[in-house]
């Protein structure tokens, strides 16, 4: 059993990731400047290394938050942290570079309400979505071909920030083979887009720096359902178990509150950072920001504590999206996962034997549509649960090998390398004991 001072520092830590989360840097690519950024996987590692599998998931040792009807099956109190570690080569048509960086993935407690009903409850905290990119591109200026004077200057294209959820999540179970249930997501967050004009020292001018910045807040509601059962045979003499899922998330389209501010400064000569002076600041616009419908469609059949095949495919109506009156370049995403896990033999006393090998892989005909041409992904991911002593507490580790995009008709192609890492216990609390 965990003792009382490993669960208190437990909570501890939830607390510090969780302000952590807001500010946390979790991407480079230039593809995030479009929308409210990039889209962050929020599930544990264990879903992440079965291709992002989830819908036909349901554990009563661990957390899928991304369907809250397994929230019933809980019969353990399950707490969750993950880290994930990305290393990519971005390529254009002529050149490169290497970016690298690290974030908290996902923080999800679960707690059963009632085993004997089917009732629990979970809540946490992940990033949503991320925005971080850097562009630079020369500019003259003035750009009049029949000035006999010009200035070759540099414009940066810069993007920070990115939206964080918490979350409270229902399930119950309405009938032995039926679950269901409900998170509510608070998201809130700042995405800034900024662009500088750098104008080299020796024409002793400065530079300036225009702030676009969004502030976003709301609620997002999420509807799970799955279906399950379960059934037996006899080979030699022996009681073998087989368990199946069909499950189904449902995201209704939301209204996020936002607001958009803009602030001109004017830079220190020959710097691309300080301030010199604010030229002009004002409240732009505020309004709603549309949140899109999305779907989610799982199936799993597993041989208990021996092996699992789960199959998902999710949607969402990204061209429907519109941020404070304004429609973007989005068009509707569409996605396919594949995963597999394998136990050698559960019982082992030895815990190689124990360890859950896991294989997945993911194709997604993404949100973005850059010059006409789509910007999809690919995966590959592979993992293991190790155990951790005799408990269903785990350690959970994986790796992701990922390509977005290409470098025809001008785009860029980004491939990444992905180490993540979760862990999970799994324990008895909040249980009255009696002694005679």
């Amino acid at each position: 059993m965990i003792k009382f001072a490993n669960k208190a520092l437990f909570f501890a830590i939830f607390i510090i990731c969780s302000f952590r989360a807001q500010a946390q840097n979790i991407t480079k690519s230039p593809y995030s400047i479009i929308g409210l950024g990039e889209l962050v996987y929020t599930g544990n590692a264990q879903t992440y290394s079965l291709g992002q599998a989830n819908q036909g998931y349901r554990s009563p040792f661990s957390v899928n938050y991304l369907n809250p009807a397994s929230y019933s099956a809980f019969l353990t109190t399950n707490i969750e942290a993950g880290a994930t570690y990305s290393s990519a080569l971005i390529s254009g048509a002529t050149n490169s570079s290497e970016v690298s960086n690290s974030w908290i993935s996902n923080i999800n407690f679960g707690v059963p309400l009632s085993t004997k009903h089917g009732i629990g409850f979970s809540f946490g905290a992940a990033p949503y979505t991320s925005v971080g990119y850097n562009i630079k591109s020369d500019v003259i200026i003035p750009q009049d071909p029949q000035d006999t004077f010009s200035i070759l200057a540099q414009n940066n294209f810069i993007g920070r920030g990115g939206l964080t959820k918490f979350y409270l999540g229902y399930g119950m179970r309405l009938h032995r083979m039926v679950s269901v249930g409900v998170n509510a997501n608070y998201v809130y967050g700042e995405v800034n887009n900024s662009t500088q004009l750098l104008i080299p020292a020796k024409y002793n001018m400065f530079n300036t720096n225009e702030d676009n910045s969004y502030f976003v807040k709301g609620w997002l509601m999420e509807f799970g359902t799955q279906v399950h059962d379960s059934f037996s045979v006899m080979k030699k003499n022996d009681r073998i178990e087989y368990d199946w899922i069909v499950g189904a998330t449902i995201t209704p389209q939301s209204n996020f509150s936002g607001e958009q501010t803009y602030l001109l400064r004017n830079l220190p000569i020959g710097s691309g950072t300080g301030i010199k002076d604010t030229i002009f600041k004002e409240e732009v616009a505020s309004g709603n920001v549309l949140s899109p419908m999305a779907w989610k469609f799982g199936v799993s059949f597993a041989r208990k504590d021996k092996w699992s095949v789960l199959a998902d495919i999710k949607g969402t109506n990204w061209s429907d999206f519109v941020a404070l009156g304004r429609k973007d370049s989005l068009r509707n995403s569409l996605s396919y996962h594949l995963g597999f896990s394998y136990i050698p033999d559960y019982k082992n006393k030895n815990i190689l034997g124990r360890i859950e090998y896991r294989i997945g892989g993911r194709y997604e005909r993404s949100n973005l549509e850059v010059f006409g041409t789509g910007v999809d992904v690919r995966a590959f991911t592979l993992g293991m649960g190790i155990p951790m002593g005799r408990t269903r507490s785990r350690l959970n580790l994986g790796a992701e090998w990922m390509q977005r995009g290409t470098t025809s008709n001008g785009l860029i192609q980004e491939d990444y390398f992905k180490i993540f890492i979760g862990i999970t216990f799994a324990d008895k609390w909040f249980y009255r004991y009696r002694y005679d």
